[in-house]
């Protein structure tokens, strides 16, 4: 397979994986975890104790193929009630209930993701230095006040056209990968405002690795406002376009049948 049809495939799969059931796109709400809350459409009532999460009196709710009216959930936990699953996530020290909806109406809308053609030009050489003891950055998030500690995992340095560049990783939550969230010349131009991500498997020590630009993605947060994504931190947002991987979330034009993707 080509380089081109390598890519291709990439793209097509992120496509299906975005507008699948618990894909990106099916997101539709963020539910904060403060006292005792009711979530709309559904059951029972939630609580955290900083830990954990607890639902009582809820009917309806399944932990695989489990009933559960009840019960302690750990974060990362996932549930269904009807064709809906949930999801416990943490940030920082504040847990909340994901709402995934396979019938979202970002679904319907979806025409792709807009991206650059793949260029071999934008798979680089770095140079990846670990980061020295428990270093972490304070991260802003989009649509959120939210700001939250971060691990640092280290810095991979580069260059682009002479021009020499480094991009801190993070380790947002997903053991043994690396975090990049950059912005570039393109950001708000060409391509998504906020950030982009590249995620790679994290070096097991100092040295030479592979850096392809063609496999940078969206954030979650492009695909629904109800995600908070880590903005770069202050020098991740590089001088130059980086005119490599995903660009925007494709929508049908009002009135138009969907297209199927993927």
């Amino acid at each position: 397979m080509t380089f081109v049809d390598q890519w291709r495939t990439w793209h097509a799969e992120r496509e299906a994986a975005v507008s699948a059931p618990g894909g990106d796109l099916t997101l539709t709400g963020t539910h904060w975890l403060v006292g005792r809350t009711q979530i709309e459409g559904v059951p029972g009532t939630w609580s955290t104790d900083g830990i954990d999460v607890r639902v009582s009196g809820a009917e309806g709710l399944l932990v695989g193929d489990v009933p559960i009216t009840e019960g302690v959930l750990p974060p990362d936990q996932r549930l269904m009630v009807g064709d809906v699953e949930l999801k416990i996530v943490r940030r920082g020290g504040d847990l909340a209930v994901r709402t995934y909806d396979p019938h979202a109406p970002a679904v319907d809308r979806f025409a792709g993701i807009d991206a650059y053609a793949p260029d071999p030009a934008w798979v680089v050489t770095a140079g990846f230095t670990p980061a020295d003891g428990a270093q972490s950055l304070s991260t802003e998030h989009s649509h959120s006040d939210r700001v939250v500690d971060y691990p640092v995992v280290g810095t991979f340095t580069f260059a682009v056209d002479g021009r020499r560049a480094e991009l801190v990783a993070l380790h947002t939550g997903h053991e043994g990968e690396a975090h990049i969230t950059f912005r570039d010349a393109t950001s708000g131009q060409e391509s998504y405002g906020a950030a982009r991500f590249l995620l790679l498997p994290l070096p097991a020590t100092a040295g030479p690795v592979t850096l392809d630009f063609n496999r940078v993605t969206l954030p979650p947060c492009a695909f629904s406002d109800a995600f908070i994504c880590p903005l770069p931190p202050p020098g991740n947002v590089l001088p130059f376009a980086v005119r490599a991987g995903e660009k925007a979330v494709l929508d049908q034009p009002a009135g138009q049948a969907p297209i199927p993707c993927g």
